[in-house]
């Protein structure tokens, strides 16, 4: 990573050194340039990205927070699909009935579209792009969405009464 470093310092000098007897039109793309690595240098010297005034392991307590454990959302996803006589192995796809009712109830505040997007991000664990693609709509719409049904299930969840036996 030192060298790697080193060599986009040396980099950003010699670009620099380019753009002063640079014309006009090469001088945008070279701006454009010393700028990128410059990006990418802070990047590398801080460990995280320009301009944050924290890292992600310092994220407020809000922001980490899942309304449900993934594992959990995937076990309750997967136990609902049809489950073969074949198949042995159900033990890690299914949910206790008291998770199936928590999971279930604070999904009822969902519309279909909502539960749908969500479901496919936290059953599926599909990306935003991959939802989008799916649905025919915008990445931020899947973003929207599933912020909002966040937002929906985690306050059902603390204002329902299956909250009193969690």
């Amino acid at each position: 990573m030192k060298e790697l470093l080193l060599s986009y310092k040396r980099n950003l000098k010699y670009t620099k050194s380019m753009l002063v007897n640079a014309c006009q039109r090469d001088k945008s793309i070279l701006i454009g340039i010393v700028r990128d690595l410059q990006y990418a240098i802070e990047w590398m010297e801080a460990g995280r990205q320009p301009g944050t005034k924290r890292g992600v392991e310092r994220l407020a307590a809000y922001q980490r927070e899942r309304p449900f454990d993934p594992l959990i959302m995937q076990r309750y996803f997967r136990s609902n699909e049809v489950i073969y006589p074949w198949n042995n192995d159900n033990k890690d796809n299914t949910v206790s009935s008291e998770e199936r009712e928590r999971i279930e109830d604070a999904l009822s505040v969902l519309t279909a579209k909502e539960k749908e997007v969500y479901l496919m991000s936290r059953g599926h664990c599909l990306t935003y792009s991959q939802i989008a693609n799916y649905l025919c709509i915008s990445s931020s719409s899947v973003q929207t969405m599933i912020e909002r049904a966040e937002k929906k299930v985690s306050k059902r969840r603390y204002d329902s009464i299956f909250c009193l036996s969690s």
